[in-house]
């Protein structure tokens, strides 16, 4: 098995661009200026709530036709697209991270308290929250797999195209993912919801 990597705190930095864009709004200029002063108070809040963090791991991989994947041993798929995009690629980093559970605790109280248009703002953040959440474990992907001599391919997550969610559970259990707060339900789902699961494939460039 190979050796995990626990990342905490993770540097996310959620900029005001990419939560405006989760609201729907394409130009600071269609703001209305009570919502903006609202937006900048709700990302003053909910930076101070942060929590994210990662663990990660590199392990072998093997695709075998038409469909078959196996990762590090214990997570095996027969997936069409986990295939596609694992195919030429020896090695393999699985992941899982999330933005914490305070800040997902936070959305739903303004929720229950009857403050809507907070708690919507709130859960844009959050979710804006771990869009940068990805894009930096995308960055720490493409440096561990690059140390190998190898190119990152795309992020891929189960529960995406044929692959299956249940494959959440050998991944949970090959990195240990209980270790930074992260937890699954039987169906399969993470706990705290704003979490990020998933491979990102080492192919010789």
């Amino acid at each position: 098995m190979s050796r995990t990597h626990v990342v905490d705190p993770m540097p996310v930095t959620v900029s005001r661009p990419m939560v405006l864009l989760r609201l729907g709004y394409r130009r600071p200029s269609q703001v209305p200026e009570r919502t903006a002063r609202l937006i900048e108070e709700i990302m003053e809040a909910g930076r101070a709530l942060l929590r994210p963090r990662a663990i990660y791991g590199v392990f072998e991989a093997v695709t075998r036709e038409p469909d078959e994947c196996r990762i590090g041993g214990a997570l095996r798929a027969r997936s069409r697209s986990l295939h596609e995009r694992l195919d030429g690629c020896g090695r393999a980093l699985l992941f899982a991270a999330t933005i914490g559970a305070e800040v997902e605790a936070w959305c739903q109280g303004l929720m229950q308290e009857g403050q809507m248009s907070r708690g919507l703002l709130a859960d844009a953040f959050a979710s804006s929250a771990a869009i940068a959440l990805g894009l930096e474990v995308e960055t720490i992907a493409a440096r561990a797999l690059g140390e190998e001599g190898l190119a990152a391919t795309k992020r891929y997550a189960p529960g995406y195209g044929d692959w299956t969610l249940d494959s959440q559970g050998p991944l949970f259990a090959l990195l240990d993912a209980p270790r930074i707060g992260i937890t699954l339900t039987e169906d399969f789902l993470m706990i705290p919801a704003k979490s990020i699961s998933g491979v990102i494939g080492g192919r010789r460039a």
